[in-house]
């Protein structure tokens, strides 16, 4: 899924299921700054000269995966489910223990583990794991390892989660074809349908186990929405219909601003620049690296691009705790890779 999903309909969810303005963009925010933390940043504290350091969630470009990095997939984006499910039939009989299947239950897990998270971090860790979990419709039959379990027609890209497949996966309202499977035709529509739904009944039951008010009846409004936004569908290798999509969005959540990766990082940090600012393109090199220092007017510990990055280190952790059985099935220290 991209931002349409992650943070346009993530945060009209989590309005509609009960939460405040403020909570739904926390929650939407953090759901798509998975995709956007993507740099790692050594953060010097001038006071003390202690250097904190950030851990990535996605790679600068999802079609150049780092190899050397290889548990962000499995741990947000590609939630290894259950090889049995009904959806995951392939015509060559194939099945694999880290594939991506919708609602599974790891993915479930880490969802309701970020409910329960320090009340300082809830709502970036509950934005995190909605990002897996919400994957785990649009990447399915994928997984987030370097195997030719990945692998579509003759595509030369790394068999890296869904790269063989582009964009298709990801796009609201669109309509593809994967060869692989069974059933070979992709409804997006369906699949976000759904993923937006259990979306909102975890929001709706965990607001009633806080016993805060919850609103069940909205599932409508947000169901038109949904039905809306994916009429019309589109096939083909553009994402069209993109603009239209975002107007209605914006129409319905008003309250909603725009998401932009950069103020989180710029509220909190400093950056100084020596020649021009860092490029962090494969093909461009650094020659003088830029420095980066925690704003002295603020408190780090307070602002949210701190309180992101240490929910992201808290999932990592307990992500790896959780799947680390199944990757030991394998021969594979999750922790190491």
């Amino acid at each position: 899924m991209d931002t349409e999903f992650h943070y346009w309909v993530t945060g009209i969810i989590a309005k509609a299921a009960g939460f405040s303005n403020d909570e739904a963009f926390t929650i939407a925010c953090s759901s798509e700054y998975v995709d956007e933390n993507d740099i790692s940043y050594s953060i010097c504290d001038r006071r003390s000269e202690r250097i904190y350091r950030n851990f990535i969630s996605q790679t600068v470009n999802i079609f150049k995966p780092k190899s050397n990095l290889l548990r962000i997939y499995p741990i947000f984006h590609f939630v290894p489910g259950d090889p049995f499910a009904e959806s995951a039939r392939r015509r060559d009989g194939k099945m694999h223990l880290l594939n991506t299947t919708p609602n599974g239950e790891s993915a479930l897990e880490m969802l309701y583990r970020a409910f329960a998270a320090p009340e300082r971090t809830r709502l970036y860790r509950i934005g995190i794991a909605t990002h897996a979990y919400a994957d785990t419709w649009a990447h399915q039959n994928f997984v987030g390892w370097h195997d030719s379990f990945n692998h579509m027609d003759l595509d030369l890209k790394p068999n890296i989660g869904h790269a063989d497949a582009g964009h298709h996966p990801d796009w609201m309202a669109h309509l593809w074809c994967d060869n692989r499977l069974v059933e070979k035709d992709v409804d997006n529509r369906s699949r976000f349908l759904s993923a937006a739904n259990h979306i909102f009944q975890h929001y709706c039951r965990y607001l009633g186990s806080q016993d805060r008010q919850f609103r069940p009846e909205e599932w409508g409004e947000v169901r038109k929405l949904m039905e809306s936004v994916n009429d019309p569908s589109f096939t083909g290798n553009k994402n069209r219909h993109n603009e239209e999509r975002i107007k209605k969005y914006r129409d319905f959540a008003p309250w909603l601003p725009e998401f932009d990766e950069r103020v989180w990082f710029s509220d909190a940090v400093d950056t100084l620049v020596y020649g021009l600012p860092d490029s962090h393109h494969d093909l461009v090199p650094t020659i003088f690296k830029d420095r980066y220092f925690w704003k002295e007017d603020v408190v780090k510990e307070e602002t949210p691009w701190y309180l992101f990055q240490e929910a992201v280190k808290a999932h990592e952790r307990y992500a790896v705790k959780l799947l680390s059985p199944l990757f030991l099935n394998m021969g594979f220290d999750l922790a190491r890779i």
